[in-house]
């Protein structure tokens, strides 16, 4: 099996730094801070201009890494994805073994039973002797 490559310390940092603003600015809180930030021309009408660079640049800023820490995500959920397909299989493999070994269990009950009933079968069908000689005695 392949072992997996190694990520160089700084692509760790990366992908936390990433995922961590990627979790922050897709908060409630972070929704709530960029209206009162995109209504704040409204009080203070002079510093539109100066809001509106600092709307761009935060755009400009946080759409690469939302779409960087998004496909971490993902790829850190599509990797549980497969651990789970591989311990769901696992589990299915050995309930199919147990299974397996239930019916052969029950085919051997089966015939047993099926042997007793012959067999009673046959000594309920056995003629009765009438003789009552052994009470003449």
């Amino acid at each position: 099996m392949k072992e997996p490559p190694r990520e160089s310390f700084m692509s760790k940092i990366n992908d936390v730094l990433a995922m961590r603003i990627t979790m922050l600015v897709g908060s409630i809180w972070a929704f709530y801070a960029f209206v009162i930030f995109g209504l704040t021309p409204i009080l203070w009408p002079e510093y539109e201009t100066q809001i509106l660079y600092w709307s761009n640049f935060l755009q400009l800023i946080f759409l690469p890494v939302i779409t960087v820490g998004t496909a971490i995500l993902n790829r850190d959920s599509e990797k549980r994805a497969k651990e789970d397909h591989t311990t769901i299989r696992r589990e299915f493999d050995l309930l199919k073994e147990v299974n397996g070994s239930h019916r052969a269990a029950l085919a051997e009950i089966t015939d047993g039973i099926r042997e007793l009933v012959a067999r009673s079968r046959a000594v309920t069908d056995a003629p009765v002797s009438t003789d009552d000689g052994a009470l003449k005695g």
